[in-house]
Parts: structure tokens; C-alpha cells; sequence
């Protein structure tokens, strides 16, 4: 193509002419292709610098990873039992010792990332406007399936289903001490819910309200009035002394980011004390990402908050953590904490024009990291048919349901 008319057209798609006129220079033959161009407009609007092609040449690349080629894989489940050990080949092993690729030979090393753009900290994130100076041990990144296996996020996730105290902000139901406790999430250890802000329930309806508050289908529910917000701590104490332990990692999803019918209407999460977190492809939240720095989440102090874009109804509530549907999965986001005894997190309820109670929804791990599994409740019975009494509990065949588990999950109406 003709350099004249190339440059041109770099130009009007947006683009710098200097580096491709650059290339003019060095090509022999004063050649430049289309797909240069259109390679070149890909890295310039995200900053990505393509790594030397030689790094990682004699072993195995693995998005960000160079394992040994004896490994045979990067990371996965069960890669410990691989040639090298884990040493070698896991990826959550590599992004600990933060060893950097820096020539062809190098094995068991990290290769180099642009820092142009967001770090992919949440899946299909892709909106960060850069990160500054990577730290020398990079974050786990919540979004690679391979660290989510190793660390067995999804084996050993939060369970709940017990409370076992319930005076958030000394609302009640019950007296004593003024927090909410959800027993044995984990063996041998209770989430302590304290709020350190005014806490203000729902208190036009009788059996709603602080009634909400609690565990309800595995996901535990908190309850507050339109136009408020509150700060809580969630902490994790022994269930046998109270003493407080300290999970070495930890997930938490937040469940059903929608509003009201005003469109003034908003409903966030501000979630504090993150290492990274993930949200769906085409999530509808707006994330807000400003104390997420590389080195924020390196050191466990990443704060984000993700607010309400759509309005929803109580028939898109989530009803399995691990069976999210399209939708529920998009009004998603999951926190990974680690070494960590307690994390923060500020729900926000702004904007309403008629008084009303809004439930909050939060689980340990979920679909939006984990295969997961899909419930008969997630499945739309045809006219003439409705779901089984025991269709939460019921798993189908096929992810999502479909019509091949119609038997298992529908009956006459």
C-alpha cells in the first residue's frame, strides 16, 4: 500500500502516522500491510507492549506465566503433581515469587505486562486508564481460572446457611450484642457482621426489615431502607472462642446490583480491603476503580465500587449462588480477600422516590468464578407445567437447564 495513503489513513482512524511511517523506514521494501495497521491501533489505544518474541522460547507461555517445558501445562488443578512440583508450574506459585522474564532461557517467570490499560483484575474488565509501576510480587488475579482451581476458591467457598445472632445496629430482632453472626461459614469459624455507621432497616413493613436480615436459600441477606447506607465489618472469629482467625483466602460475592423504578435511583457496594475481584463479561454495574492500583491490590487494600445501572424486580433475584442466570451473573461482582480477618464493605441505597426496603445478597464463591452447577429453580417451566417443590435442590443434567431436564425439574400444573 501506498505509504502516503497509509499514513492517511492512520490518521483518520485516530492513530499516531510517526510509528507506521517508522515502519516504512525499517521495511525493506517500504511494505506495510492492513493488519499492521489494525495491529498497530490495538496497542495504541490500550497501551499493551508486546513482549520480546524470544522471552519464554524454551518453555511453555501461559498468558502471563513461562512455565518449564517439562511442566506440560501451566497451572490447573492438581499441577502440583506435575514434573517440578508446584514450585514449577503453578501459576499462583510464579505470581509469588514475582520473578520477571528477562531473556529467552528463563523458565518459571512472569512475563512482562503493559500498563496501559486495566489489568483484567475482574473478567472483560478492560477499563482501568493504567495501573502505574507493577509491585515486585503482582496480585492474584481473581479472573485466571487456572489460580481460582489452585487455590480451590470454589472447593472451600462460604456456606450460609445458620445465624446464629441477628441486632445489626442493635435493630433487632434479638437483644445483646449489636451485630449480625452467620454460623459456621467455614469449619470451626462464624462471619460477624458489625455495622459502624448508623444502620437504618426498612421499617414500613412489619415482616420485612431487620425480619430479612440473615441466611436465606445459602446466600446470606441484609436488609435496609431507601436512602440510606451503612458501613459494615465483616469479621471471622472461631465459633468455639470467638477468637478471631485468619482464612488464608477468601471470596465474596455480591449479588443483584439493580435499582427502582426512578431513575435517579441507585444502589451500590463499596467493598475495601480486596486483592482483586471479578465481574461478568458484559457486566451492567459501573465500576469505580480509583483505589485499585496494582500495588492497592498487592497489598490487600484495594478499594471498588460497583453501582447500579438497570432497575430489577424481585423475579430476577438470584436463587443459587452457583447457578446465576445471564442477568444475575451481570448484576454480580466477586472480592477475593486473602490473609485477611476481617474486610469492609459500604452499602449504599440513594435516590428513591417512594420509601421502600432493598435487600442486599452476598455468598462466598460463585458462577461468576466457578463452573458451578444449575438448579431446576433457574428453569422456566413451559404453559401447563410448573417446578417441582424440590427445585432449588434439584440439579439438571445440562448447564444452564434446558429442555432435556424438563421431567427432572417440571410438573403438571
Amino acid at each position: 500500500m501506498n505509504a502516503t495513503l497509509l499514513c492517511a489513513f492512520a490518521m483518520l482512524a485516530g492513530l499516531d502516522a510517526a510509528p507506521i511511517e517508522a515502519a516504512l523506514h525499517e521495511d525493506s521494501d517500504g511494505s506495510v500491510s492492513l493488519l499492521q495497521v489494525s495491529a498497530h491501533k490495538h496497542t495504541h489505544e490500550e497501551g499493551y507492549k508486546v513482549p520480546p518474541a524470544d522471552l519464554c522460547n524454551t518453555g511453555i507461555a501461559s498468558g502471563r506465566f513461562c512455565c518449564g517445558s517439562s511442566c506440560g501445562t501451566c497451572g490447573g488443578r492438581g499441577c502440583q503433581n506435575r514434573p517440578g512440583g508446584g514450585d514449577s508450574c503453578c501459576t499462583n506459585q510464579l505470581t509469588s515469587s514475582g520473578r520477571r522474564c528477562v531473556g529467552r532461557n528463563m523458565q518459571n517467570c512472569l512475563l512482562p505486562r503493559g500498563m496501559g490499560r486495566g489489568m483484567g483484575m475482574g473478567m472483560g474488565m478492560g477499563m482501568g486508564g493504567g495501573y502505574g509501576t507493577e509491585p515486585e510480587v503482582p496480585p492474584v488475579d481473581l479472573s485466571v481460572p487456572s489460580i481460582v482451581e489452585e487455590l480451590a476458591l470454589c472447593e472451600t467457598s462460604l456456606v450460609f446457611n445458620t445465624v446464629v445472632h441477628s441486632n445489626l445496629g442493635g435493630a433487632g430482632p434479638d437483644g445483646g450484642s449489636e451485630d449480625l453472626i452467620f454460623g459456621n461459614v467455614s469449619p470451626n469459624t462464624n462471619l460477624v457482621v458489625t455495622a459502624t455507621s448508623p444502620y437504618t432497616p426498612n421499617m414500613l413493613n412489619p415482616t420485612g426489615g431487620v425480619m430479612r436480615n440473615g441466611a436465606r436459600e445459602g446466600f446470606g441477606v441484609i436488609n435496609m431502607a431507601s436512602g440510606s447506607s451503612v458501613d459494615l465489618t465483616f469479621s471471622f472469629v472461631d465459633s468455639r472462642d470467638g477468637t478471631p482467625t485468619t482464612p488464608a483466602t477468601t471470596v465474596v460475592t455480591f449479588f443483584d446490583g439493580d435499582h427502582g423504578m426512578a431513575h435517579e435511583s441507585r444502589e451500590s457496594v463499596t467493598i475495601r480491603d480486596m486483592s482483586s475481584f471479578a465481574v461478568d463479561d458484559q457486566t451492567t454495574l459501573t465500576i469505580l476503580d480509583d483505589g485499585a492500583s496494582a500495588l492497592d491490590q498487592a497489598n490487600g487494600a484495594a478499594v471498588v465500587t460497583f453501582q447500579s445501572t438497570l432497575r430489577g424486580s424481585k423475579e430476577d433475584n438470584p436463587v443459587s449462588p452457583l447457578s446465576l442466570s445471564t442477568l444475575q451473573a451481570r448484576r454480580a461482582a466477586a472480592a477475593l480477600f486473602q490473609d485477611k480477618s476481617q474486610f469492609r464493605a459500604t452499602l449504599s441505597e440513594t435516590g428513591y422516590v417512594n420509601p421502600q426496603g432493598r435487600n442486599f445478597y452476598f455468598a462466598g464463591a460463585s458462577s461468576l468464578i466457578c463452573g458451578g452447577e444449575s438448579k431446576c429453580s433457574t428453569y422456566e417451566c413451559p404453559l401447563g407445567f410448573e417446578l417441582r417443590q424440590d427445585a432449588e435442590f434439584t440439579i439438571c443434567d445440562t448447564k444452564p437447564c434446558s429442555v432435556a431436564d424438563h421431567d427432572r425439574c417440571c410438573s403438571a400444573a
